[in-house]
C-alpha cells in the first residue's frame, strides 16, 4: 500500500533516522538546517520533514555525518554499503550514485525518496564499523544492475516532474529511457548476431512502441498525455528486455505503477 502523505513520509523516515542514529559511527543526520541527534529526535523529525515536503512528489534530503578513524575504513569503500543504512535491497525500486557530490539518489518500492550525502569527519581511534558483507548480485555485463537501478530512478524523476507540470524536464528524463530501451535492443541484436557492425539494419520492431497506446494515465492535456505515454512505455518494454539479459528478473514495473496510482490519485 503506497501512502506518501506527509504524515507516512514523517512515520518512514522517522524510521530511518532510528537505524541511522543506532549505528555508533553516525554522529547526526541534517536535514537542510535542521540537525537531528539522538537526544532531540523526536522533535527535529518533524521539523525535518517539513522543511522537505512539498507534495507527494517530495523526497528528502539528508545528509548523515559519519565519525572515522584515521587508517580505518575508508570513506570510499564505507559509502558502498548501503544495506548498513537500512535500505535493504529488495525494497529499492530504484537508486543512482553521484560520484561527485558523494551522494545516493534512491527511490524505495513505498514511494519515499531521499537525497542521501555523507560528511566524513576524523575523530582519532574509534571501533571499526562492522559493515555487513554487501549484497551479491548476479551481473550481466553486457547489461548491468547498475544501469538497470538507474534506469527505475529516472523513471520516478520524470513522473514527478510530469505531476510537477515541468514538461520540459519530465519529457526529456522519459526521453532518456526510451533510449534506454533502444540501447537494450541494440546490444541484444549484437548478441544475436554475434557482432556489433551492422551495415544494414534489420526492419526491428521497437519494443517501447507497442506500449505507447496502452497507457491508462491520461489527463486531458495532450502534452502531459504524451509524456506519460512514454513514460508507462519505457516501464513496461524495459521490464520486457531486462528479462532477456537476467531470466530471473523481477518485474518492477508493477512497484512503479503502484507509486503512479498514488500520484494519480492525488493529481488534484
Amino acid at each position: 500500500m503506497i501512502e506518501c502523505g506527509k504524515e507516512a513520509v514523517a512515520v518512514n523516515f522517522s524510521l530511518l533516522v532510528e537505524k541511522l542514529l543506532f549505528l555508533p559511527e553516525i554522529e547526526c543526520v541534517k536535514v537542510r538546517e535542521v540537525e537531528i541527534r539522538r537526544e532531540n529526535r523526536d522533535k527535529t523529525v518533524p521539523l525535518a520533514v517539513s522543511a522537505c515536503y512539498h507534495d507527494c512528489c517530495s523526497d528528502i534530503d539528508l545528509c548523515v555525518v559519519v565519525k572515522y578513524a584515521e587508517g580505518g575504513i575508508a570513506p570510499d569503500v564505507y559509502v558502498k554499503h548501503i544495506e548498513h543504512w537500512g535500505f535493504a535491497r529488495n525494497a529499492v525500486l530504484g537508486i543512482c550514485f553521484v560520484p561527485e557530490n558523494c551522494m545516493y539518489r534512491i527511490v524505495l518500492k513505498n514511494g519515499m525518496r531521499y537525497d542521501l550525502g555523507f560528511a566524513f569527519v576524523p575523530q582519532g581511534m574509534l571501533p571499526l564499523p562492522q559493515l555487513p558483507p554487501m549484497a551479491t548480485l548476479d551481473q550481466n555485463n553486457d547489461w548491468p544492475v547498475e544501469n538497470i537501478d538507474r534506469f527505475w530512478f529516472v523513471q520516478i524523476q520524470a513522473l514527478g516532474k510530469l505531476y510537477r507540470n515541468d514538461f520540459l524536464i519530465s519529457s526529456h528524463l522519459a526521453n532518456m529511457n526510451i533510449n534506454e530501451t533502444l540501447v537494450q535492443q541494440m546490444i541484444l541484436r549484437d548478441l544475436t548476431y554475434h557482432t556489433n557492425h551492422h551495415r544494414y539494419g534489420y526492419k526491428e520492431e521497437l519494443t517501447y512502441a507497442k506500449y505507447m497506446v496502452q497507457c491508462p494515465y491520461r489527463s486531458g492535456n495532450g502534452t502531459f498525455d504524451a509524456i506519460a505515454a512514454r513514460i508507462y512505455a519505457a516501464a513496461l518494454s524495459c521490464d520486457e528486455l531486462t528479462q532477456c539479459f537476467y531470466a530471473d528478473h523481477e518485474p518492477r514495473s508493477k512497484y512503479f505503477f503502484e507509486i503512479w496510482d498514488y500520484y494519480e490519485a492525488n493529481r488534484k
